[in-house]
């Protein structure tokens, strides 16, 4: 009875405590079935599905990540790569430096040239009042020197600019070589330079003194005073094939002295034409040169070594005439076949307004002007020339270097540092310069001393001598930099000053005047002398 009791209250307390249940939760069906003891493969696999788009979404952003990373650290590279060719130099010879963002370059350049050799005494016929047995002149015989010592730059700057400056420290004295800034116009032949240069003279004064044949250029540009000027000019060339050159300038004074009277100017102009013809490079070429003297010293003198700068001596030398100045025309002619060069020049010197005796003593005497003639006066105006012949062969099978108008570097084909011998060139050349002029009268100069008619004196002559040299010469280049020359001339002196110089034998009594023991002296403007040179040079440029 009580069991039944117990049962009843626990089975209402039961059915109390879940009413609200039923009323929101239908019951489970009477079929329904059994609740899973094991997890639904679903929910594993929607749970795998989202775990692994987790996945694959942090592994993206890890891509994303990586590639930015990536990218930085290629920017930085290519920030690192412009940085280093912006510091590290490429080499031409010598370390030049390029920031072309910017347009800045520089390269140091120079070269070294140390000569030595023998100038020889000069040697003639005792008997006809040529040179006897030799005069005894300074600086003849064995000598050596630095001929340059060269130190400069070259560069570009922005806005297109380009400048070379170069200083020679030879002799223990600083000189002045090519200082010059120039524009070259985009899109153009045309460039506009200013500043101190060669005036545009000739195939073999624009050529650079460590690329020519021998060791000093042709006489022609050491008599004729082809100098650098101070001046500004225009210059045209053709860029692609290097056919054509034009150039033109105005020009001062050269500035390699201490004076303040550089009244004097120059007006140059030259053209080249140079194509090629199958293997072969011709070079044809005129220039003209219009020169005034400085009015503070109305004279110029024209005068030459003996084809080397050993000597400071001079076989031929006109001495200072007085005059205004000169008008100076030259031709060039020249042509490259493989090994094979050939090059020759002529110039023709018209002194202009020569003073005589009457003019000089007048124009000296205007005090209202700065006019002062200098010299030796003539009764009219001389003129004179000269020119070079050369023929040059690389055994070694290289082809001499050319460019815009002038003869270049060369390309050794075998350098001594790749295991070859270099390059070795061999050239001959004659060259001739007659500063001889007969002026207002037939009467020439005789010798002194003499009582042969047909005295005469400055005033119908101008006897400055003519030379003649006979030149040979052999060079190596074991590299493109590097140089060694050895060279030999054989020179034959008519006239000049050495000769006028001279002792000759005269009558000694008035009972021998006018008899000569070894017949009619020689005129001092015709005795002729023979001279030997010879001299070797050890060269680096950079």
């Amino acid at each position: 009875m009580k069991l039944k009791l117990v049962s009843a209250l626990l089975a209402g307390c039961a059915m109390c405590i879940s009413a609200p249940a039923f009323a929101q939760t239908p019951p489970p069906a009477a079929d329904a079935a059994p609740e899973p003891t094991e997890p639904d493969p679903s929910d594993a696999a929607a749970d795998a599905t989202i775990a692994n788009a987790q996945a694959v979404d942090d592994a993206q952003a890890k891509i994303e990540l990586m590639q930015q990373q990536i990218d930085a650290l290629q920017t930085s590279i290519e920030q690192m790569k412009t940085a280093m060719v912006k510091t590290t130099p490429s080499w031409k010879g010598a370390p030049q430096y390029d920031d072309k963002d910017a347009g800045f370059s520089f390269k140091p350049r120079g070269a070294l040239q140390f000569d030595a050799g023998y100038v020889g005494f000069p040697r003639g016929d005792e008997h006809r009042g040529t040179i006897a047995g030799g005069l005894n002149y300074n600086n003849l015989g064995w000598n050596s020197r630095p001929r340059r010592l060269l130190i400069g730059a070259d560069g570009t700057l922005p806005g297109g600019f380009r400048y070379s400056v170069e200083f020679n420290l030879a002799q223990a004295t600083v000189d002045y070589e090519d200082m010059w800034l120039a524009y070259d116009f985009k899109n153009s032949p045309l460039t506009v330079q200013a500043g101190y240069f060669y005036p545009f003279s000739s195939l073999e004064t624009l050529t650079s003194s460590k690329f020519t044949s021998f060791m000093e250029r042709a006489t022609i540009t050491d008599a004729f005073n082809m100098n650098r000027r101070l001046g500004i000019a225009f210059l045209a060339n053709d860029k692609k094939a290097d056919s054509w050159v034009l150039q033109a300038g105005l020009f001062n004074q050269p500035l390699n002295d201490a004076s303040f009277t550089r009244t004097g100017w120059e007006a140059a102009v030259r053209g080249v034409y140079s194509p090629m013809l199958g293997d072969t490079r011709l070079h044809l070429g005129a220039s003209y040169h219009h020169r005034q003297n400085n009015r503070e010293s109305l004279g110029q003198q024209y005068r030459a070594r003996p084809v080397t700068q050993l000597t400071d001596q001079r076989f031929i030398d006109t001495g200072t005439i007085a005059s205004k100045g000169d008008d100076v025309v030259g031709l060039e002619v020249g042509a490259i076949h493989k090994s094979l060069h050939f090059a020759a020049e002529a110039q023709k010197v018209w002194v202009r307004g020569t003073y005589d005796a009457a003019g000089f003593t007048s124009q000296n005497g205007e005090l209202d002007s700065n006019d002062v003639a200098t010299g030796t006066t003539y009764n009219d105006n001389p003129s004179f020339w000269g020119g070079y012949a050369e023929v040059g062969y690389y055994l070694t099978g290289e082809t001499r270097g050319y460019k815009g108008g002038k003869f270049d570097r060369t390309k050794v084909l075998h350098p001594f540092n790749d295991g070859g011998w270099g390059a070795f060139q061999i050239n001959g050349r004659l060259d001739l310069v007659d500063l001889k002029d007969r002026v207002g009268g037939l009467v020439v100069a005789q010798p002194s001393g003499a009582t042969a008619p047909g005295l005469g004196g400055n005033s119908t002559y101008v006897n400055g001598g003519r030379q003649i040299a006979y030149q040979g010469s052999l060079i190596w280049n074991p590299t493109d930099y590097v140089r060694f020359m050895a060279q030999y001339a054989h020179l034959d002196v008519t006239g000049g000053p050495r000769a006028s110089a001279d002792t000759i034998l005269v009558p000694t009594t008035s009972a021998q005047t006018g008899i000569f023991p070894f017949g009619e002296p020689t005129p001092v403007n015709k005795r002729k002398y023979g001279v030997d040179t010879f001299g070797v040079r050890a060269q680096v440029d950079f």
